[in-house]
């Protein structure tokens, strides 16, 4: 409380909270003197005022911010509502999928054949009401950082190109039908042409062979270009000035331009297609045909920005892979120009094939050699005939392209279409591998040539044994002495049948010289390198072979001793009177050669690792086809009764009659001799 005094002095009493008695002053008051008596000049009377109220604006100003700065804290009290769960339960009215149709093909293309085509491939897109399931899912445990996508990356323009950006090709696509190569080149196509524009330059093989799907190609050609016009129209393609442009060169022993210069006008690729020439040579320069092909409309790269793709189709392996192999890829990557193939499936471990042909002139059925292989850039595989009944599988389909045109694919970065070729009739069986399967068995396309493979080998000394012995197996001397199944059935005499025995023994141990010198291209130590070995191809080529050529010893020992057994154990009375026949079967155990039990138990062992490791692939098949009869021999014996002597007649003898000839006949009359047909000329393929 505030006091005014008489002598201009204002007392403050200060109302404060009780003290103690004893610190309790008498007097609490508190005096604020204001003294004015100073003397203030006339002139500086309103520049006191302005002072005054500036010093008290400052003073309010200094209280309100101080009053602001206070907070008052109030109790909180927090009320929690109860939760309310509840399940609902409300009906779903399912949606039918919408049906989406895609018509890609020229309304009005009517003579065009509709085949139901297996593996094809449609153009477009569908919805699945139930998704397969490929995998199953995996539970994460930990946080993984995402790999990171590799950046794309094209080849530039202009004249400096870097061939180490060339994508590598897709090396296979399994066995397809040509329309659904021809679907899968149109979608090629297409991804190229949303990119720039294109130049496609169809090179076909001239041969006779082949004349049936240079036909089928120029029936599909009218849809492919109308899939491709109906992609632009849609703008699923960019619309360019003249994005395609289309060539056609045919090839064999020379290389074909039957189109100057690539054009857009269908009528005129269709044409060129119809009217390749054949070529009669047998020749196939295909990998000398690439090179000529980029070499001469490289122009159309470098000058006008254009991705150059090679659809090549042929049913042979080229006969020109090792001079213009790796100048044609070097070239292709150089330019930036994409190879594509369509071609047959390699035979397994040979070069050479056959395909039936009956010549017209006699009826006869000729085998004619092709050459569609190997799949490996050497042949790794040692072929041995099979012992008793079943299928040999000499020619057998690899699952795999040829070795060059592969390796030009992949190199390039186009893709490997297998197709049922007429070269590919003679292969057994014929496109019963699954390719996923096969993923893991193909060979390595990293080598230029032969003697840069070889040089790998002697690194890994598993390999260098199985090529040593494929290579040992094409001698002429084993190749005359490798004999398949020996004589089963055997009847004999009491006065020869040693001798008998004796002759059946030679086959056999002709066989068992040729397989124990196969068998010298393996160390005695060689299993100890089957765990170092990395590739599953290789190891599973070392099982076949290896596995083989014992179980192949085991078979002539067993037989060999079987006929000895005989020979010593049987006397002549005893093939008069009681066994004279012998039937040789297969056994599950070793009757007559304890000696080879160490190989008995090997060869079951690798075979029956690939069974168990490689199902589906051609090592397999033969696997099975090794294990199908037992190792071991057993002998059946039997007694056949010989015939009662004939007795000479009571009768005297007749005499003999003279021949009787008819009026218009007469001994020294000639016969016509049948006329025998010309000597068939067989084609070259």
């Amino acid at each position: 409380m505030a006091t005014v005094l008489d002598d201009e002095r204002v007392q403050f009493d200060v109302i404060a909270d009780p003290l103690p008695e004893e610190n309790q002053p008498t007097d609490a008051v508190f005096l604020l003197e204001i003294d004015d008596t100073v003397e203030q000049p006339a002139g500086n009377s309103l520049l006191s005022n302005i002072a005054g109220t500036g010093i008290s604006v400052a003073f309010h100003l200094w209280l309100i911010l101080t009053f602001a700065g206070i907070t008052l804290h109030q109790k909180i009290v927090l009320t929690v509502e109860p939760i309310d769960a509840r399940l609902l339960t409300t009906d779903v009215v399912e949606q039918p999928d919408e049906v989406i149709e895609y018509e890609l093909a020229i309304p009005d293309d009517k003579d065009l054949k509709v085949q139901p085509v297996l593996l094809a491939s449609s153009f477009g897109m569908s919805q699945n009401s139930k998704p397969k399931i490929e995998q199953a899912p995996v539970l994460e445990t930990e946080f993984r950082q995402p790999n990171e996508s590799r950046p794309f990356y094209d080849i530039p323009e202009g004249m400096e190109i870097d061939d180490r950006l060339v994508v590598k090709g897709n090396t296979g696509e399994g066995l397809i039908h040509m329309e659904s190569a021809l679907d899968r080149v149109t979608w090629e196509i297409a991804q190229n042409m949303q990119e720039r524009r294109v130049l496609v330059v169809w090179l076909v093989d001239g041969s006779g062979s082949l004349t049936k799907q240079r036909q089928a190609i120029a029936s599909r050609l009218k849809r492919i270009y109308g899939e491709l016009e109906a992609l632009q129209k849609t703008e699923l393609i960019p619309r360019l000035e003249e994005p395609l442009l289309s060539s056609v060169v045919s090839f064999g022993e020379r290389t074909n331009f039957l189109i100057p210069e690539p054009t857009a006008d269908f009528q005129t690729i269709q044409n060129a297609l119809n009217n390749v020439p054949v070529d009669e040579s047998g020749v196939e320069n295909v990998f000398t045909a690439v090179g000529q092909v980029v070499s001469r409309w490289s122009k159309y790269r470098t000058e006008r920005g254009r991705r150059i793709m090679i659809i090549t189709v042929t049913d042979e392996s080229g006969d020109d892979y090792e001079k213009s192999l790796e100048l044609s890829i070097a070239r292709a990557k150089h330019y930036g120009a994409k190879v594509y193939v369509i071609g047959p499936s390699a035979v397994f471990g040979r070069r050479t094939g056959f395909v039936p042909y009956r010549a017209p002139e006699n009826g006869k059925m000729y085998r004619l050699p092709v050459d569609i292989g190997p799949e490996s850039v050497v042949i790794s595989q040692v072929p041995l005939p099979f012992w008793f009944n079943g299928p040999q599988y000499e020619y057998l389909s690899s699952g795999f392209g040829p070795y060059a045109l592969t390796r030009l694919v992949r190199e390039t970065g186009g893709v490997y279409f297998m197709t049922n070729m007429t070269t590919t009739t003679g292969l057994t069986p014929f496109g019963t591998y699954d390719p996923q399967a096969l993923k893991p068995y193909q060979p390595i396309y990293d080598y230029a040539s032969p003697k840069a493979y070889m040089k790998m080998l002697n690194k890994y000394p598993l390999r260098k044994a199985v090529v040593l012995a494929a290579r040992m197996r094409t001698d002429e001397f084993i190749e005359q002495n490798l004999k398949g199944t020996p004589r089963l059935d055997l009847r004999v005499q009491s006065r020869t049948f040693k001798r008998q025995l004796s002759d059946i023994q030679k086959s056999v141990a002709q066989s068992t010289f040729a397989v124990e010198s196969l068998l010298q291209a393996f160390p005695s130590d060689i299993e100890k390198y089957y765990d170092q070995e990395p590739s599953l191809r290789w190891r599973m080529t070392f099982n076949l072979a290896y596995g083989r050529l014992l179980a192949h010893k085991v078979r002539c020992y067993e037989y060999n001793f079987a006929c000895a057994h005989l020979k010593n154990t049987l006397s002549t009375k005893d093939v008069e009177t009681k066994v004279n026949h012998f039937i040789f079967r297969p056994d599950k155990q070793l009757n007559f050669a304890p000696q080879a039990k160490r190989s008995f138990n090997r060869s079951r062992e690798y075979l029956q690792r690939i069974l168990d490791e490689a199902p589906g692939t051609p090592w397999a098949l033969l696997a099975a086809r090794e294990m199908k009869d037992p190792l071991g021999m057993r002998v059946i014996q039997r007694f056949i009764p010989p015939p009662p002597p004939v007795v000479a007649s009571a009768n005297p003898a007749t005499p003999k009659k003279k021949p009787q000839f008819a009026p218009n006949q007469r001994p020294n009359q000639t016969t016509k001799r049948p006329v025998r047909p010309p000597k068939p000329k067989l084609p070259k393929l």
